[in-house]
């Protein structure tokens, strides 16, 4: 018999189709570590392989041994080059694969049910299937181009997307294509045992339309769960940055002066999201003079956090050695109140010590008072005019007021994160059990100081989720 009339060469042929379909997607998709004469020489080994395999297969077995020949062909050769062309994680390898031998298979009985429509009145597995199967292998590779070519347009950027991002992640997704592969395959071979054939007319396009729905539907769920997984790990991954770079915008080399002696300073913040809205600092304005900054932006996250470094940065610059601390914040509060659409807001609280004098010179914008620790005495809270936050109205003026401190004082700022935690049952923390924890803790380091803090505000808490950054900062005159 003549080769080319074979009907176990032409469903070869016709299978070598889909493969070639699923290598050219593949190696589009993936990123090839080898180089490109090493990766097609070795493509087109699998492809020789696979086609020998289908061939001997379908002319040694029969016609109802076809589809398996060709299935298993496909899962068999396609899937071994992967491991050693490309770069990307195996499971990622095999997903990717495994779906385009999917959407070849799936090509595969659309094209058969477009070939029975020119053609319906040869048997594809009788002794003139060739007659059949020839123009079927044609429809097969223009099915296939239009395949490759609405993947290419309408799909490879979304699936390279997905997998930058889920890249070491992609094995809990590696069983769906071989599930939709397998299960698209056994619908077939059930079909075709009870007779529902593409020459059944309506009754097998209807068929074939809600099975191709089916897996579209399902593969739409996965791929836009993936998307959102992925959008959702870029974010975070964004959010880790800017909480990074948030971190590193304040000072966190303790102690901060070490060639100073007359002072001693430590502070934590501990963000509610990934970037809150506190802020702490402290700065030497002049060689004799060191400011401290406590501030609390009304809202959460990414908002929060970009008004507070223009807060911040405001704040430093305005403070100047001939400038009075009133002043600073008169400026810094029109400064922010100019194009805040969102209506935010500050409470601050800026103090600025002379190291010659103890003189302590200090302005509140609806901050929490300072709790202060005279040497070899308690904490107790400061009282201070609240004033007016900033950001909340042009115009308005702040005024300075001043204390003496002493060698031994200890100086606690915090923001409203710290007294507003909550435990379980909703009770906040609130004044008293903040200034029994700082007794409690007074004659500690600093960081041990405000260590004890946080632990008496974590076991209140008991594990309940807290709504506001806590900030603590804490200053020590030596």
């Amino acid at each position: 018999m003549n080769i080319l009339t074979e009907n176990s060469f032409w469903y070869a042929a016709a299978g070598l189709v889909s493969a070639m379909l699923a290598v050219i997607l593949t190696h589009i998709t993936l990123e090839c570590k080898r180089k490109p004469i090493f990766a097609w020489l070795s493509w087109g080994l699998s492809l020789a392989c696979y086609f020998v395999f289908a061939w001997l297969g379908c002319r040694l077995a029969g016609p109802q041994w076809y589809d398996y020949f060709i299935f298993f062909g496909w899962m068999i050769f396609l899937p071994l080059p992967c491991f050693y062309l490309y770069k990307e994680p195996i499971s990622t390898k095999l997903f990717t694969v495994v779906t385009v031998i999917f959407l070849s298979n799936v090509g595969s009985f659309l094209t058969g049910l477009s070939t029975t429509a020119l053609i319906n009145n040869i048997d594809p597995y009788g002794p003139e299937g060739y007659r059949f199967l020839i123009p079927f292998t044609i429809m097969k590779a223009l099915i296939a181009a239009a395949i490759g070519i609405i993947f290419v347009v309408f799909l490879r950027r979304t699936v390279i997307d997905v997998f930058n991002i889920l890249s070491h992640k992609m094995g809990r997704y590696v069983p769906i294509p071989f599930i939709a592969c397998f299960g698209f395959f056994c619908i077939v071979q059930i079909v075709q045992s009870v007779g529902l054939l593409p020459q059944t007319g309506i009754l097998f396009v209807l068929f074939y339309l809600v099975i191709c729905l089916i897996f579209a539907v399902m593969y739409w769920l996965i791929f836009s769960n993936a998307i959102w997984s992925s959008r959702a790990m870029k974010t975070q991954a964004e959010l880790n940055v800017a909480r990074n770079i948030q971190r590193d915008m304040l000072p966190c080399i303790f102690p901060p002066f070490p060639d100073r002696q007359e002072f001693d300073i430590y502070a934590t913040m501990d963000p509610a999201k990934e970037v809150g809205g506190d802020f702490y600092d402290f700065f030497l304005v002049d060689d004799k003079h060191l400011a401290l900054v406590i501030s609390d932006v009304s809202g959460k996250g990414v908002p929060a956090a970009l008004f507070m470094v223009i807060a911040k940065t405001l704040i430093k610059n305005q403070t100047q050695p001939d400038v009075s601390l009133g002043e600073v914040f008169t400026r810094v509060n029109d400064q922010l109140c100019e194009n805040n659409g969102e209506g935010m807001f500050v409470t601050s609280f800026m103090a600025v010590l002379d190291l010659d004098t103890l003189e302590l010179t200090y302005v509140n914008a609806g901050h929490n008072p300072p709790v202060l620790r005279r040497n070899n005495g308690e904490f107790s809270f400061l009282k201070i005019n609240p004033g007016f936050v900033l950001a909340g109205l042009e115009g308005m003026m702040y005024k300075e007021d001043k204390i003496s401190l002493a060698k031994g004082d200890r100086l606690f700022l915090y923001t409203d994160g710290v007294t507003e935690a909550n435990n379980p049952s909703g009770e906040l923390f609130g004044d008293d059990r903040l200034l029994e924890s700082l007794n409690k803790n007074a004659t500690l380091p600093l960081d041990q100081l405000l260590g004890g803090v946080k632990a008496s505000m974590d076991a209140f808490s008991a594990g309940a989720e807290q709504f506001d950054d806590i900030t603590m900062m804490v200053l020590e005159v030596r």
